[in-house]
């Protein structure tokens, strides 16, 4: 019963931090602009690499919300995934905050602790409902 509210709450919140990482992307026209005095070429690399964390964002969001609605949140490879995306959403808010958190834009520190909430949610997940673990 309680795996079961769990696997909600990572459904809920895989579709939040998706939601978020669509956001993101769609407000890229916005934060290029705060930018004074840039290159076309630099514009296009920021645009880039805007647009690669907000996808990125939205796949560590998405990918376990479908695994764990169609293949249910204690099967082994969505476990596995779980984990995966667990550990990649924790190394990516580790990096906003060890380089300058207060540095970046709001719609990055935002997703920092979105992402944080959300790896440290899905780790504590796969470690109490891991079966290995009993």
């Amino acid at each position: 019963m309680i795996l079961e509210m769990l696997g909600y709450i990572v459904v809920a919140l895989g579709a939040i931090v998706a939601g978020w990482g669509l956001f993101h992307q769609l407000i890229v026209g916005g934060a290029v602009t705060a930018f004074r005095n840039i290159s076309e070429n630099e514009a296009r690399l920021f645009i880039m690499g805007w647009v690669a964390h907000g996808a990125f964002i939205s796949l560590a969001g998405i990918l376990p919300v479908i695994l764990v609605l169609f293949y249910g949140a204690l099967a082994a490879p969505v476990q596995t995934t779980l984990l995966l995306c667990a550990v990649a959403t924790l190394f990516l808010s580790l990096h906003v905050f060890l380089s300058g958190f207060s540095t970046h834009f709001k719609p990055i520190r935002i997703g920092a602790v979105l992402n944080l909430v959300y790896g440290l949610f899905l780790l504590a997940f796969v470690l109490v409902a891991n079966p290995l673990l009993d």
